[in-house]
Formats: C-alpha cells, sequence, structure tokens
C-alpha cells in the first residue's frame, strides 16, 4: 500500500519576521495618509471644554509709596503763621503714583486723545413757573345730613350704691321639673334653683326718639336719598322693632344641669361654714353625649419596668372596647423616642380597634424616658372645636433623658396647651412621681389616678376610661355672686361628663345663706349660660371632709401658681395649708427642697 504525504496548508503557516515587518510598515504609512488628509480637510477642532475661555496673560502692575512733593508756589506756612498749638495745615494734594501704567496695557481702555478744544459745561435749564393741575370735586347727591337732630336726654335719678352688691342677681326661672332618678339624690335638692330671686322690676326702655335714617321694609324697596331736612314721624322703634312672627319666645336653660348641695358648719371655726356643689346632668333628654378624641399615651421606658408595662397593655385592650364607633382614637408609645399607630384620628370601629391592639403587643420596657417629648407631640397634633379631646397618659412621671424639671414640664406644656386637651394621668406600681401626674392634669382639664396593685391596674384603668368616654358639656367656667371668687375651687373646670359627677368646693361667712353661681358651657356648637340661685340653709348636712377637701383645692392652686410664678410667698402658704392636713402632708418634698430657682418675674 503506497503511503499518503500530506502537505501542510500555507494558511496555517507562521509567517516570518520579515513578513511581519512589511506589514507594520505598511500599517504605519495609511495611518500617516489618513492623519494628513483629515488635518488638511477638515476644520480645527477646538481642545478647550464649552465654556471655558482663554484669557491672555496680563503684566503685573506695582504701585509703590513715595512721598507727595507740594508743587511750586505752595510751601508749608512758617511757624509764626501758624497759631499757638495748631498742626500744620496744606492742601489736600493727590499724590501721583511712583510708576505710571501704561495705558495701552490695559485691556478694553483708550488712552483719552489730546485736544485742544476748551472744556464745556453744561448750564442749567431754565427753571418755570409752577403751575398745578386744578382737580374739582363735586357732590352730586348728598346720602348723609351733616345737620343731625339732637336727640332727647332722659334725666335718671340718682342710684344709692351698695357696697355689699352682688356682681349678679339670678334671674326669675320657673322651678325646672326634677327627673325620678335626680330626686332622690338629696333632701332639699329641688329648692336649690330659686325662683323669685330677682325681688325688683327692671327699669323701662327709653321712649322713642326721631332718627334721620330710614330703612325700608323689603328687600326690593330702594331708599330715596335725604332731603336737606329731617323726615317727621319716623321712630327708631321702626328700624329695631321685631315683627311679632319672627319673635321667638326664651326659655330657661337651667332645667339643663342638676345641682347638689352640701353644707357643714365647724364647730372649731364660728366664722366660717364650708360647702360642696356636684353638678350632673337633669335627665337623659337634655345635653346630647358629645363623640370624643382619645389618645392613649404609653410610657415604655425602662423605668416602667416588664410587670408595669403588661399591666398598662391589658387596660389598654380593656379600655379600646369602651369606645363608640363615633369616637377617634390615637395611641402613642414613647421612650426617648415616639411612635404612632395610626399619625391621625382613626374612628373607633372594629378594624381600627383591631389594628390599635396590635400596636398595644408591640410594647415593651426599654430606653429612657422622655416626658416633655411625648407632650410636645400631644401639643402639636390638630384639634377639632367641636369634639372634646382626651389624653390618658400612662407613665410613672420620671423623666431620665430631655427636659426632666417638673416645674418646667408642667408649665411649658401648660402654656402651649391653654386647656385645650384634657390630660388624665394614670400612675401604675410604686415609685411614682405623684407630683409631676398630679400638676400636669390639674392644669390641663384633667384628673390623676394612682393604682399601686398592679393585679387591679386593668380593670382600674377600664372604669376610668369608662368614666371619661361619654362627656356631655364642654369648657365649663364658672363665676359666683355673694362670695368671694378666690374661696371657690377648682378655677379651670373639666368637662362634665355623663359617668362623673362635677363637684365644687367652697366656703363662706357664716353669715351667708344665699349665693348664685353662673355657668357656661358648650355642647357641640351650642352655647349655654346658665344661673342658679343657692339657699345654703336647705342643702344635705355634710361632714369634716368638705374642709378637708376645701384645704386640698386651695392647696393645689397654690401649688401650681407657685410652678407658674415660682413666688416664694405661694410656697410659704401652701406649706402653712399642707401642715394642717396632717404628719402626711402632700407634696412636702416639692414645697421644702432649698435649691428650687426663684424667678424674678
Amino acid at each position: 500500500m503506497t503511503p499518503i504525504t500530506i502537505e501542510r496548508d500555507w494558511i496555517l503557516e507562521e509567517p516570518s519576521r520579515r513578513t511581519r515587518v512589511g506589514t507594520a510598515w505598511l500599517a504605519l504609512g495609511i495611518s500617516l495618509a489618513i492623519h494628513w488628509l483629515l488635518i488638511r480637510e477638515l476644520p480645527p477642532i477646538p481642545l478647550a471644554p464649552q465654556g471655558w475661555h482663554v484669557q491672555s496673560r496680563r503684566v503685573p502692575v506695582r504701585v509703590e509709596n513715595v512721598r507727595a512733593t507740594p508743587p511750586e508756589g505752595l510751601a508749608e506756612p512758617r511757624a509764626a503763621e501758624r497759631a499757638p498749638g495748631a498742626r500744620p495745615v496744606t492742601e489736600a494734594v493727590p499724590e501721583p503714583p511712583a510708576r505710571a501704567v501704561d495705558p495701552a496695557r490695559i485691556v478694553g481702555v483708550r488712552p483719552p486723545m489730546p485736544s485742544d478744544e476748551p472744556v464745556r459745561t453744561i448750564e442749567p435749564s431754565a427753571r418755570s413757573e409752577w403751575q398745578p393741575r386744578p382737580h374739582r370735586m363735586e357732590i352730586s347727591r348728598e346720602v348723609i345730613r351733616e345737620q343731625i337732630a339732637a336727640l332727647p336726654r332722659r334725666v335718671e335719678p340718682l342710684v344709692p350704691r351698695l357696697t355689699t352688691a352682688p356682681d349678679f342677681v339670678p334671674p326669675s326661672v320657673p322651678e325646672p321639673v326634677r327627673p325620678a332618678h335626680a330626686q332622690g339624690l338629696a333632701v332639699g335638692a329641688g329648692q336649690l334653683v330659686e325662683a323669685g330671686a330677682v325681688t325688683e322690676p327692671l327699669p323701662p326702655l327709653p321712649p322713642p326718639v326721631a332718627t334721620a335714617m330710614v330703612r325700608p321694609e323689603r328687600a326690593s324697596e330702594s331708599p330715596e336719598p335725604a332731603g336737606p331736612t329731617a323726615v317727621p314721624g319716623m321712630e327708631l322703634g321702626r328700624v329695631t322693632r321685631e315683627r311679632p312672627e319672627r319673635v321667638q319666645p326664651a326659655s330657661p336653660i337651667e332645667h339643663l344641669l342638676h345641682l347638689e348641695l352640701h353644707v357643714w358648719l365647724p364647730p372649731d371655726e364660728p366664722d366660717w361654714k364650708y360647702f360642696s356643689v356636684q353638678i350632673h346632668r337633669a335627665s337623659e333628654t337634655v345635653l346630647p353625649v358629645l363623640p370624643v378624641d382619645i389618645m392613649f399615651i404609653q410610657d415604655c421606658s425602662a423605668s416602667m419596668g416588664a410587670a408595669k408595662v403588661a399591666a398598662c397593655r391589658q387596660g389598654l385592650h380593656r379600655a379600646l372596647r369602651v369606645l363608640d364607633e363615633q369616637d377617634r382614637l390615637e395611641l402613642m408609645m414613647f421612650r426617648d423616642v415616639m411612635s404612632r399607630c395610626f399619625g391621625e384620628w382613626t374612628p373607633a370601629n372594629p378594624t381600627t380597634q383591631a389594628r390599635a391592639g396590635w400596636f398595644i403587643e408591640q410594647m415593651e420596657s426599654k430606653g429612657m424616658t422622655d416626658v416633655y417629648g411625648a407632650l410636645t407631640a400631644l401639643a402639636s397634633t390638630p384639634l377639632d372645636e367641636n369634639r372634646p379631646t382626651l389624653a390618658v397618659f400612662l407613665s410613672d412621671g420620671r423623666p431620665t433623658v430631655g427636659l426632666q424639671d417638673n416645674f418646667e414640664i408642667i408649665q411649658r406644656f401648660t402654656d402651649s396647651n391653654q386647656g385645650r386637651v384634657s390630660v388624665f394621668s394614670v400612675g401604675v406600681g410604686r415609685g411614682v412621681n405623684r407630683f409631676l401626674l398630679d400638676f400636669l392634669s390639674f392644669k390641663n382639664r384633667g384628673d390623676a389616678r394612682t393604682f399601686t396593685d398592679l393585679g387591679q391596674a386593668p380593670s382600674a384603668i377600664e372604669a376610668f376610661v369608662r368614666e371619661l368616654s361619654r362627656p356631655v358639656l364642654i369648657e365649663l367656667s364658672h363665676r359666683w355672686s355673694g362670695v368671694d371668687d378666690r374661696d371657690i375651687y377648682p378655677k379651670m373646670l373639666t368637662h362634665l361628663y355623663l359617668d362623673r359627677p362635677l363637684t365644687l368646693h367652697g366656703r363662706v361667712p357664716r353669715s351667708a345663706d344665699r349665693v348664685g353661681v353662673r355657668i357656661l358651657g358648650r355642647s357641640g356648637r351650642q352655647q349655654h349660660d346658665m344661673v342658679y340661685g343657692l339657699n345654703l340653709s336647705q342643702g344635705q348636712v355634710g361632714g369634716p371632709d368638705l374642709r378637708e377637701l376645701w384645704i386640698r383645692q386651695r392647696l393645689t392652686w397654690l401649688v401650681g401658681e407657685h410652678i407658674r410664678t415660682r413666688d416664694p410667698a405661694l410656697r410659704n402658704e401652701a406649706w402653712e395649708w399642707a401642715r394642717r392636713l396632717g404628719p402626711s402632708a402632700p407634696y412636702a418634698a416639692e414645697l421644702g427642697f432649698p435649691q428650687a430657682p426663684v424667678r424674678a418675674d
């Protein structure tokens, strides 16, 4: 068999060194030819980036300081010609520069050409006489008469002034109808609001007088221009008199509330008598329950502890079931940072309550306590003027970060809140800062509760929220007649709740038998102004607790004023009243510390 010889393909052979060198020179020549054609045929390409300008280098100018030489003909005056003690005076001559700058080197400036023409001066133009432009004003129609007839005067006899006269006298109102459940509250409760308190009739209205103003009876009529003389027969009563079909009969509103009076005459104080007034809604047919906006603020810092936070979680779960679907709620937990559940007011429907329940379960004890930060977030929450806003503040009241001074925390929040949000504080367990929680609520239309038993705390929180869930009259204020207002407490009232009576405490001289109270409040958009007369001799007989409650109210008010003013006199007076309550005087530590700063104002 003849062997077959396979020759290597020439394409796969490796080129020789001579071939590689020749190929390289050929490529270099082609590249040079292409670049030469591009440079010759194409326009020059600018190498500077767009927006840049190449500036020519300027020759620096150097200026030296030289001594000015006075011009010819001006010499310094001799010493004999100068006044004694006077400094040499010469005319100010500008100093010529040491080296003149060539104007040709200054870019953009052309040196002035010499000229033999004299310098022209600008002559002021001749002034012309000022001629004002005439204006003319004419009265085309007289709508207001210049001559006004004098109104007749009425002479009243001099009324003798009484130094002991009350500020106001309760009006004569019919006896309100008491419901069956209200009549059994106290003996003589039906005689608290008295009729016939005004014994003298009001003075008659002044007689009608002439006037020059005429108002048309119907909107379609247009008034005629008034003439120069008064129109006879026009009376003021025609302008202000209402038509009989439009007059609405006035009805008393004192039947909205029921007042329950208790009086006690202490045997060891023959000059004073103490009383309390409990205010209730009179019946179910008046003052409907108002929907509320309620915010639960839970302290989840490490100072609370796991056991206290767990008790508060159970209480919050129970409190959510108390709310109605017309109410709106919000939840916030705070440490050194704040966290909200919804970020806005949300209706308390089942879906919302389920989401709030999940938020409550995330609460755990850790971190620092920033009480003032939580209150600042509360003050910045938008409010609805027609809905009462409540805040249930659950904390031990012991700040560990941020603002930590009790006085400053209370007063700063009170100044920013202005009573718009009612703060109800809840302290759980032992070691609670009652001073901060008490006055945070007292100065902001609220109340404070402390529950030391952790096992009973959840049910106590639920009961506390139930008392606040049904307000009927909000933004209450009161004024008194026949008694010094300084002896009535509290000064700032809470809202009136259906399940929580509002109690006023006062004292009067032993000889006082009749007093009057004026109560103002709002139910939604409707304002109520009520006046009641109280007969102290017909109230229920109270006990020594009336005096103790009055002392506590006065003590609380004095301490609150001391927080606001830092007046040492108020602190000393509060300490004297606190000592009357026994050895366990409230707020003794807060009233006795000497390092408290005293404000100058």
